[in-house]
């Protein structure tokens, strides 16, 4: 509405001005109305800056709100609706990049026993306490969560059923050990936890019915203990984790190829939040270099997957064998490589980039009769000051999305 009276002013302003003109213009005419529409232009500023601050302060509100409907109010962790969120993407990671995940279970032991001892309000002062220790025992990767009533839940993303068991395990120990003072008195509970790790078969009802049926076996052992749903039946997680995994069958045969080796996007997330944040409390450099693989799409549908697979290993070995020990190399999508490089500036790592993408250049793969080059484009995003782990990944990748948009595809020589 405030636009719209702004044009109408405007637009009397011009209809005044052309009367005028009919009968010749002075300058105190031309001077005169140059006020009124500069009178005008103040009059929508003031009015769009007061709408933006109520913007801004509507939209803070809007984060408040989003913020408090996803946490425990009693524990502070997440609650379910979060879980549910986070245990849908995770699945959807799953399904698109193979990526595994586990998820935990816990109870409280015997805790309706308590509040009946105690009263309710010690029962929600172990809640608290637990709520807390699970955020302690978490990583930063991890989703600690309230469940509902006393039973809680970990969703470890990039997690096998090993890493799940050694975060399960510090979890119940931490319970175990805890004294929660109460009206002069130190109590003390136990919990018992179930595991499963999630399988292709999966979907979010059954990897949770498969980790309380770990769950309930833990507490039909004794309670205080952990036990896995292996996809055929529940053992105790001391164990699983003792026994020796079997090899992959013709292991040694196996040519060694360090793609599968390199962190993929939930596990590189997971270093750089580390070197982010000692990055903001020393004021460190931090750059990261993304590199593409020029011409992969036609790559992969002219010589298929196998071909495309074992140049990809190669540029893989060559970047990693170039870099420094510090620094760390990712995958992020297909053709496309990041590189976390922590005390490096923007201007440091775009020179290692253009001596690493000459290098690369000058390679050749021989396809038949047909040989085809390693052309990359690489672009460098250096950390600010008010970015998060989050906004500093986003934020390379569309600098490098614009970059190479714009870049001549090579073809095959």
């Amino acid at each position: 509405s405030d636009v719209g009276e702004h044009n109408a002013s405007i637009g009397k302003i011009e209809a005044d001005f052309a009367e005028v003109r009919k009968g010749g213009t002075s300058e105190e005419d031309v001077q005169r109305m140059l006020d009124e529409i500069s009178a005008a232009n103040e009059r929508l500023q003031q009015k769009l800056a007061k709408a933006e601050e109520q913007i801004e302060a509507q939209a803070m509100e809007i984060r408040v709100h989003e913020t408090d409907a996803r946490t425990d109010s009693l524990t502070k962790l997440a609650n379910r609706r979060a879980f549910d969120d986070e245990l849908k993407r995770r699945f959807s990671e799953l399904q698109r990049q193979g990526t595994q995940f586990s998820l935990v279970i816990l109870d409280v032991d015997h805790f309706k026993k308590f509040n009946d001892t105690h009263g309710h309000q010690a029962g929600d002062e172990v809640l608290r306490k637990v709520g807390k220790s699970l955020a302690l025992c978490a990583r930063d990767m991890d989703l600690a969560c309230r469940y509902g009533g006393e039973e809680f839940a970990f969703v470890l993303p990039a997690t096998e059923a090993r890493g799940a068991g050694a975060v399960a395990e510090r979890a119940r120990k931490t319970i175990e050990s805890m004294q929660i003072p109460f009206e002069g008195k130190q109590l003390n509970v136990t919990a018992s936890f179930g595991i499963a790790q999630a399988a292709s078969t999966d979907d979010p009802e059954s990897i949770i019915r498969r980790a309380d049926d770990a769950l309930y076996e833990s507490k039909d052992a004794g309670r205080n203990r952990t036990y896995l749903h292996t996809g055929d039946n529940c053992v105790p997680i001391v164990d699983f984790m003792k026994a020796k995994r079997k090899p992959a069958p013709e292991a040694e045969e196996a040519p060694a190829a360090i793609l599968d080796t390199l962190p993929g996007r939930t596990r590189f997330l997971e270093k750089l939040r580390n070197e982010v944040r000692d990055s903001h409390n020393t004021g460190r450099a931090l750059s990261l270099l993304t590199a593409q693989l020029s011409g992969y799409a036609r790559l992969d549908k002219e010589f298929g997957p196998t071909i495309t697979r074992l140049t990809m290993d190669s540029v893989a070995q060559f970047l990693d064998n170039a870099i420094r020990d510090k620094d760390v190399l990712g995958k992020l999508e297909d053709g496309r490589f990041v590189v976390l490089m922590p005390g490096v500036t923007s201007n440091e790592a775009t020179g290692m980039g253009k001596r690493l993408s000459k290098a690369l250049a000058d390679c050749s793969v021989p396809l038949g009769k047909e040989t085809f080059a390693l052309n990359t484009h690489m672009s460098v995003a250096e950390l600010s000051a008010d970015d998060t782990p989050v906004t500093f990944i986003q934020r390379a990748e569309a600098q490098f999305a614009a970059e190479y948009a714009s870049a001549a595809e090579p073809a095959l020589a």
